[in-house]
């Protein structure tokens, strides 16, 4: 079979496409816009193992030549180059069309915020509590990857899982229902983590997103979870009665009220039929996922934390919560996705000081607002490191001030990365690494 990778990408699911055909004795091709100098070590990598690699252009012939095309998330569906492909799947609409899926209860898991953070607890619970739970989607693990393992175990007499959870950004979704002409298989749990405006840059209106989001809700799914608010319109779209819908806020126990990121999770597992107190006993050792309100390390009593992941105003809300007893000295800013910055302004207008990223979202929307609000701000800075070193000059004063309370360097940008960092990931990753250095020193 003739198969053409399109779009590398940045996060291995490209590699993993290419790897598994690869596997399958295929031959491959991959085309991507970037140059090999960017894509580094995995284009090398594949194209020892047979790979035709095309970096910096996209050509015709090779959509010509393909059997399939594998698709990249974040290439838009109308891109012209697919008008000349035969056959245009994802990873999930391949994992999806296997056989072995009717032998797993798959959980499949959406949102706009919260939906990593609450993919990786439900493995965890599941896992503590004697279930293997895997994991696969948005969060960096490709669908192909899993399959691989899967026929590994066939292979050698091996059970399958007993639960895959299934991490979906909305443009997965929206690939893999086009992939699969609509019919997704039947799905354990289907949740929706929470629902903001994101991606008014790549969408022509918020309800085009949400409409994605929600094509993950069929008529097979057994059990939906959502935020109340969402309720009524899964039950008209899904046809499910109450004792098939749990909403979110109303299932919160009371040990959860100061962990708002464990909502969804907590749901989906009592969903699912179990013990809330186990459930809770189990949540108690969930470490978190990197980048998503991530303990770093403190200095004294200067806690920091990463939570890079927050790439929309919304999230920066949903993070802050948790450091509200604290001084918390807010690191923010970055990059436009025609997003509003009002839902930010409790939280710049409460920090202690506000330290900014530069970018267009900065510059455009987030200093015009600190200014009508008369919010003193530190920047913008064109560097991690200059925007933490004001920060920390920020709460090493307050400490002077206030010795006996604790404070917290929280990024948390409520914006994308891609003017100063590769990714939201790089841009945490560049703040860990300068944090670890302070506390070495």
């Amino acid at each position: 079979m003739k198969v053409l990778i399109f779009g590398l990408g940045m996060h291995g699911g490209g590699f993993a496409a290419a790897s598994y055909f690869l596997d399958h004795g295929d031959e491959v091709r991959i085309t991507d816009l970037k140059g090999a100098c960017d894509l580094g070590s995995e284009m090398e990598a594949l194209a020892l193992r047979g790979a035709v690699c095309i970096s910096g252009t996209h050509r015709s012939e090779d959509f010509l030549w393909a059997d399939i095309v594998v698709k990249n998330p974040a290439i838009p569906p109308n891109h012209p180059m697919l008008s000349h492909a035969r056959m245009i799947v994802n990873d999930f609409a391949w994992l999806f069309s296997s056989p072995w899926c009717e032998q797993v209860k798959i959980i499949g898991i959406t949102g706009t915020k919260g939906k990593t953070t609450t993919s990786a607890a439900v493995a965890h619970v599941l896992q503590q509590l004697g279930y293997e739970a895997m994991q696969c989607g948005n969060m960096g693990i490709s669908a192909f990857s899993v399959l691989r393992e899967w026929e590994r175990r066939h292979e050698s007499g091996r059970t399958l899982p007993d639960y895959l959870v299934c991490e979906f950004s909305s443009w997965q979704i929206r690939d893999t229902v086009q992939a699969m002409h609509n019919q997704l298989p039947p799905m354990e749990i289907c949740a929706l983590t929470n629902f903001y405006p994101d991606h008014l840059n790549s969408y022509e209106s918020i309800e085009r997103y949400l409409e994605d989001k929600l094509e993950l809700f069929t008529e097979q799914v057994r059990m939906a979870v959502v935020p109340d608010v969402m309720i009524q319109r899964i039950r008209k779209q899904t046809k499910l009665d109450r004792r098939h819908i749990r909403g979110i806020d109303r299932s919160c126990p009371k040990e959860l009220e100061q962990q708002p990121h464990l909502k969804s999770a907590y749901t989906i597992l009592l969903a699912l039929g179990l013990k809330y107190k186990s459930i809770l006993k189990a949540l108690e050792s969930f470490q978190g996922v990197p980048h998503r309100i991530e303990q770093v390390g403190t200095l004294g009593s200067i806690l920091f934390v990463n939570d890079s992941a927050a790439t929309i105003p919304e999230a920066v809300h949903f993070s802050y919560a948790k450091f509200r007893s604290m001084a918390v000295h807010l690191i923010c800013g970055g990059t436009d996705k025609n997003l509003k910055s009002d839902a930010m302004l409790e939280e710049v207008s409460h920090a202690s000081s506000v330290s900014l990223l530069d970018g267009s979202f900065t510059q455009n929307k987030l200093i015009p607002l600190l200014d009508a609000h008369k919010i003193a701000y530190l920047g913008p800075f064109k560097s991690m490191g200059d925007a933490l070193e004001a920060s920390l000059e920020a709460a090493l004063a307050k400490q002077k001030e206030l010795p006996n309370l604790p404070q917290a360097i929280l990024l948390s940008p409520g914006s994308a990365s891609f003017e100063l960092f590769a990714n939201e990931f790089d841009r945490g990753n560049q703040f860990k690494n300068l944090v670890g250095l302070l506390l070495e020193a």
